[in-house]
């Protein structure tokens, strides 16, 4: 494999994006380039990008130096652990790269448990260095092959009560659900950060901004924006957004990214009417498969129809 620049990676993001879509053993929405180049830029310390390619055969590390002295390689996204820093490369490959960079400890994170692609790699890895099995990290995910009535009919008899009282109680209220998918990047994230800040989250300090997440989501919503794969749409109350789901597609797939409703209006379960209303969008357009990521507990389950997980390795070269 030659070595690249940050600099390639952005300009070839669409043959880099094309190689993860083709690929079934990581999780490909975060694998993406419009996750992990947003994540590098805004989230991540200072390092020093470690990219190779051959073909559509990619790896991306980023090299950096631990406050207690010793050099590691991790995914260019390592704040959840969902991208893998290996896209269709052989473990030969994985280890040659290895073998030629300096280097104490390497995070594989983001390939899936139970793929040939990922036992192999470890088989090889495992060879010659000590592997430490990591936190395992579990996404919900909702099928959405059969539509939305498919879906449903999938859920209980108070899931589905509860979302045509959301239903009633917005059109009651004056409340519609429109689509901004297009909208000007820079109005999208404005009006999404609005939403938030009069959310639960928001007004505790926890939100998008107080999370530090601004910067990422603005780069992301871009990207997403510039191939047409922003999928967000808005509650509103005549002129006034009171909530809002944002996330993108890739290939058949829907990632979630974030949802909010304005605390005022908690009474009318607009995260739930939004979801579901994104959900029927999508169908409509032929998405199969809606992946509601990771955190959120017993509400993620209530929606999900299958969980995936993948366990992160901590490779020691001892």
């Amino acid at each position: 494999m030659h070595r690249i620049d940050l600099d390639t990676l952005y300009e070839r993001a669409g043959e880099y994006d094309a190689a993860v879509a083709s690929r079934t053993e990581v999780d490909r929405f975060c694998t993406s380039s419009d996750w992990i180049l947003p994540a590098h830029e805004e989230l991540m310390p200072p390092r020093e990008p470690l990219l190779f390619r051959d073909g559509d055969a990619w790896i991306a590390f980023a090299r950096g130096r631990h406050e207690r002295g010793f050099t590691y390689l991790e995914p260019l996204e390592a704040s959840w652990a969902l991208a893998s820093p290996v896209v269709g490369a052989e473990p030969e490959a994985l280890v040659a790269v290895c073998a030629n960079h300096r280097w104490d400890v390497l995070l594989l994170a983001g390939l899936l448990d139970g793929t040939d692609a990922k036992r192999r790699l470890l088989a090889e890895l495992g060879r010659r260095y000590d592997l430490r099995r990591g936190a395992t990290t579990v996404r919900h995910v909702a099928d959405l092959a059969a539509g939305v009535d498919g879906y449903l009919a999938r859920r209980s008899r108070n899931f589905r009560r509860s979302l045509s009282r959301a239903r009633r109680r917005a059109r009651d209220a004056g409340v519609d659900i429109v689509a901004a998918d297009r909208e000007p990047p820079d109005a999208a994230i404005a009006r999404v950060l609005a939403v938030d800040a009069r959310s639960w989250k928001g007004r505790a300090g926890v939100g998008i901004e107080g999370s530090g997440l601004r910067g990422f989501y603005a780069r992301m919503v871009g990207r997403l924006a510039a191939r047409g794969a922003l999928r967000l749409r808005f509650a509103r109350h005549g002129d006034r957004d009171v909530a809002f789901i944002l996330g993108g597609v890739f290939g058949d797939t829907y990632r979630g990214l974030q949802f909010a409703y304005d605390a005022d209006w908690a009474r009318i379960g607009l995260g739930n009417l939004c979801q579901i209303e994104q959900m029927a969008a999508l169908c409509s357009e032929g998405i199969a498969v809606y992946d509601l990521g990771t955190t959120g507990g017993r509400y993620k389950r209530r929606w999900a129809d299958r969980t995936v997980a993948s366990t992160l390795y901590v490779v020691v070269n001892a």
